[in-house]
C-alpha cells in the first residue's frame, strides 16, 4: 500500500489504499485512520474534507511504533513468528510495501535505519490480511514484500438461474481482493474473480439473465447479507465489476 501524495488532486482511492478502512468511504477512512500519520498542516479536522488526508503517512515524525519479527531464514518463518521487536515505520502505519523504510526504536522515537542486508534475512510485520514478509536493506529500505496469505477472500455459494429455468445452478465460490475485508463490504465497482489469484474476472454466464447472481445470506464473513436475506449481484459485462447490489431472494 502507499501513502497519500502531497498534492491537491489525489482521490478517495488513494486514501483508501493508505488507510485500509473497513469500508471504502470517507467517513470510515477518518474513523480508521491513525491520528499520528496525518500531516498536521492539513488535518485531521473537517471530516467531510478529503484534503485533510494530504500527505498522510509521509512524515517520519508522524509515524507510530510497529512490531516486527527478528530476522528469519525464510518468508514462512517470518510470517509464522510473533512480532516481538519494536521498530518505527514511514508511510502507511498499517501495512508494508516495497520502498517503505523502517527505523530502530530509540527510547520511544525513530533512531537509526533498521539494519537488514542479509541475503537470507526475512522480516515480518502486521497481522491478518496485511501480514507480510519482506527484506530490509542496510538502510532499512523494504523489498521483496510477500503477503503471508493469498491476497483474496471467498464469496461462497453463488448461483444463478439459466434463462427460462426455475431451477438454479449448483452454487460455486468466487473471489475478491482481500483489501475489501468481509464480503459485507463489497460494493458497486468492486470486482469478482473466478480464481484465488485474481486473474480471471467473473463473466456473465451463457444463458444467464442480465448478469444476475444470487447468494443466500448467513452469519459467515463470506456472504454479503445476513441470515434470512439474499443478495442479488448484478453484472452488466464480462469484466467482473459489480454494477448493483440489492436484497432480493429468488422464488423457487
Amino acid at each position: 500500500m502507499s501513502s497519500v501524495p502531497d498534492t491537491t488532486d489525489f482521490s478517495l482511492a488513494d486514501v483508501v489504499a493508505a488507510v485500509l478502512p473497513s469500508s471504502n468511504d470517507l467517513v470510515e477512512c477518518f474513523d480508521d485512520a491513525v491520528d499520528g500519520a496525518f500531516d498536521s498542516s492539513y488535518g485531521p479536522g473537517d471530516e467531510s474534507n478529503l484534503l485533510q488526508f494530504r500527505n498522510y503517512g509521509q512524515n517520519i515524525a508522524a509515524q507510530n511504533e510497529v512490531y516486527i519479527t527478528p530476522p528469519k531464514i525464510t518468508p514462512a518463518l517470518a510470517c509464522s513468528t510473533n512480532r516481538t521487536v519494536l521498530a518505527w515505520k514511514n508511510r502507511n502505519p498499517n501495512s508494508v510495501s516495497n520502498g517503505d523504510k523502517f527505523w530502530e526504536d530509540d527510547n520511544g522515537s525513530p533512531g537509526d535505519p533498521y539494519p537488514g542486508g542479509g541475503e537470507f534475512e526475512f522480516f515480518g510485520a502486521f497481522t491478518g490480511l496485511n501480514s507480510s514478509s519482506f527484506k530490509l536493506s542496510s538502510l532499512g529500505i523494504v523489498s521483496n514484500v510477500t503477503f503471508c496469505s493469498l491476497p483474496s477472500l471467498t464469496l461462497t455459494d453463488v448461483y444463478y438461474f439459466p434463462s427460462g429455468s426455475s431451477t438454479p445452478t449448483t452454487p460455486v465460490d468466487y473471489y475478491y481482493s482481500s483489501t475489501i475485508g468481509n464480503a459485507s463490504n463489497l460494493s458497486v465497482g468492486d470486482i469478482l474473480y473466478t480464481d484465488t489469484a485474481l486473474t480471471t474476472e467473473l463473466s456473465i454466464p451463457v444463458g444467464g439473465v442480465e448478469g444476475g447472481f444470487f447468494q443466500t445470506g448467513s452469519t459467515a464473513t463470506t456472504t454479503i447479507y445476513g441470515a434470512g436475506e439474499c443478495a442479488l449481484i448484478i453484472l452488466y459485462d464480462n469484466s467482473g465489476v459489480i454494477q448493483g447490489l440489492r436484497e432480493q431472494c429468488p422464488i423457487f
